[in-house]
């Protein structure tokens, strides 16, 4: 252990030369020149046997973070050698309480482990994620208002270092800030995290946390440096299967995040049901901006929206498959009963390709959202449909995929050999909002879902509208 000088770490003498550096220049000064004494006798000991015992170098201050990390601290001192403190009464402490550069302080913190107070800040901000009930999501004002964070952040961080610089070094692969709320960062978690705050909130409902202590095992991975938050990430923290998930989460009500989604969820489905005449498909949902964010907000990317539906709000939405990993959805009891099986000309075979070849392409996509080439061809398709409504003109797949932005977006989706005309992929993909029709003369007119008549270039005598 230093000597008590030591306590002025961060304090530099009126020369300019650290105290620490000094306090250390006096300590080996006073030790006996030509024999060590009895105190360095009985460490010499101690480390030979310990070096001795283990294969290849000792992890001594990686074993002090972790084994006896409730009693000794360590730090990188100014010459960037190990130091060792008593928990609470050394520099270490002393000094996070004074400013200090970001770059020096986190030049102390190991790269690949917490140390325990570091761990006691973690594990304040996950109680606090897990007890939030807001519908909407904390702000960073939110969490550090939180005691317990304040209380940690306090005995840590050195006071003129801002808590989201810490969050974004050192645990930045499980929290985010992604958007503003009354000019405070909104927080965002990560697949990784998310596992992490259902445990927290079951450990929460079951008892009281066990006592803080020093981490036994090893330690959780770090966050990635400011700069690489996009990069992806390693493994993932507290990360848990898709069973263990659903089992982590409350039997008698929803969390926070279910509470949005299950809203935005029951309005479309509201919505769509007295809009449309056809049954609306799921996969229709992704795009949708309410539910996209809400399930990005919420949702692991191992679980399926129609997996989370049938288990959490399976009561209230109805799903009936229709094959291919796709359901058409309805409020529960509204559903008829043929709804599974209707569909358009489903044995029509076109000379794209086989209904076999065109369900394989199908099983390829995403089930419950669009691709983002998906996603670009609807937004084409649509935009498309916009400029022509009102205009008393139909529109044409043929005249359609002519069109430069259409094709390209097409040619993404739908390559060339593909077995799945476009006609089929909207019916397959976007039925629920935009419909087909198939003319006399072989050519497909489109339309948002509702807005073609009923009967298009057949014999009778009535009106006819000009088709693009």
């Amino acid at each position: 252990k230093h000597s008590p000088g030591a306590r002025a770490l961060f304090t530099v003498s009126s020369r300019g030369r650290p105290f620490a550096v000094m306090a250390h220049a006096r300590w080996f000064a006073s030790l006996p020149t030509d024999e060590l004494s009895k105190l360095e006798h009985q460490l010499r000991k101690v480390i030979l046997k310990a070096v001795s015992s283990h294969d290849g170098p000792f992890p001594l201050g990686e074993w002090i973070d972790r084994r006896i990390g409730g009693e000794i601290e360590t730090r990188r001192g100014e010459n960037g050698l190990l130091e060792i403190f008593e928990r609470g009464k050394g520099g270490a402490v002393a000094g996070r309480a004074m400013d200090m550069s970001k770059e020096a302080f986190f030049a102390t913190l190991a790269p690949d482990s917490f140390a325990p107070p570091e761990e006691a800040l973690r594990d304040a901000m996950f109680e606090f994620l897990a007890s939030w009930r807001s519908p909407e999501l904390a702000t960073l004002r939110d969490l550090s208002d939180f005691p317990d964070v304040q209380q940690r952040r306090n005995a840590f961080l050195p006071r003129n270092l801002p808590l989201r610089d810490w969050i974004e070094h050192r645990i930045g692969g499980e929290i985010e800030f992604r958007g503003m709320r009354g000019g405070s960062d909104i927080v965002h978690l990560t697949d990784a995290a998310k596992g992490v705050v259902v445990a927290k909130y079951q450990q929460m409902r079951m008892g009281p946390p066990p006592p803080l202590g020093p981490p036994m095992g090893p330690p959780p991975p770090m966050g990635p440096p400011p700069g690489a938050m996009g990069a992806p990430r390693g493994g993932a923290p507290g990360r848990v299967d898709k069973d263990a998930w659903f089992q982590g989460l409350p039997g008698d009500e929803l969390l926070p995040g279910e509470v949005m989604m299950r809203e935005v969820i029951v309005n479309w489905v509201t919505r769509s049901a007295s809009s449309n005449r056809a049954p609306t498909r799921l996969s229709a949902s992704g795009s949708e901006p309410d539910i996209k964010r809400a399930k990005q907000d919420f949702l692991p990317s191992f679980v399926r929206l129609s997996e989370w539906i049938e288990h959490r709000i399976g009561g209230e939405i109805e799903l009936k498959s229709i094959g291919n990993g796709d359901h058409e959805v309805f409020l529960r009891g509204s559903a008829p009963p043929a709804a599974a099986s209707r569909g358009r000309d489903g044995g029509r075979n076109d000379k794209n390709g086989t209904p076999d070849e065109k369900e394989r392409f199908f099983a390829t996509l995403p089930a419950d959202e669009f691709s983002p080439e998906e996603e670009a061809l609807r937004d084409a398709l649509v935009s498309y449909l916009d400029r022509l409504l009102g205009s008393g003109v139909l529109a044409t797949l043929q005249e359609a995929a002519q069109e430069e932005e259409i094709s390209r977006c097409r040619r993404e989706v739908l390559p060339k050999g593909c077995p799945v005309p476009l006609r089929d992929w909207i019916d397959r993909r976007i039925g629920g909002e935009v419909e087909t029709q198939a003319e006399q003369g072989g050519k497909v007119i489109f339309g948002l879902r509702g807005t073609l008549p009923d009967v298009v270039g057949g014999g009778g005598g009535g009106p006819k509208r000009k088709r693009t």
